[in-house]
């Protein structure tokens, strides 16, 4: 019966090992970074339109980049009328998400008012690099 602990011992540590070299412990981005990117690509000010929640994440890895599928809530803080007063006012504009930014949120999302949510789905492409995730395509 001694002899079996060490080889027991021994095949949970091989078992191990070979997992970790084959990938097995690998995991994709969390939803703080996930949403912290999404942030980034739909308004980096967060003065328009602030990525609420990450409601589900499906994350695989595919070669060195990651394909994750999103699926989020946003919050509109101004209405997409506020945004077309904005324009018309030369010193706002630049300051709050930039004139080609907002017309970007108006097509993008349509006529969305002060304080509502609105599901948001999207696959990103991410990479892992030393200085963490990042969109694979800019």
């Amino acid at each position: 019966m001694s002899f079996f602990r060490p080889l027991s011992r021994t095949f949970i540590v091989l078992a191990l090992f070979a997992l970790t070299g084959c990938g097995f412990f690998s995991h994709g981005p969390d939803k703080d970074t996930v949403r912290q990117i999404l942030q980034d690509q739909i308004d980096p000010s967060g003065k328009v339109v602030i990525v609420q929640s990450i409601d589900s994440l499906n994350a695989a890895e595919q070669g060195q980049q990651w394909l994750v599928d999103v699926n989020a809530t946003l919050l509109f803080k101004k209405s997409a009328e506020q945004l077309a007063q904005s324009l018309q006012v030369p010193s706002s504009g630049a300051g709050m998400l930039g004139t080609m930014g907002q017309i970007g949120l108006v097509l993008q999302f349509g006529n969305f008012k002060a304080g509502q949510t609105q599901a948001y789905q999207t696959r990103l492409v991410l990479l892992h690099g030393s200085g963490g995730w990042m969109p694979a395509h800019r």
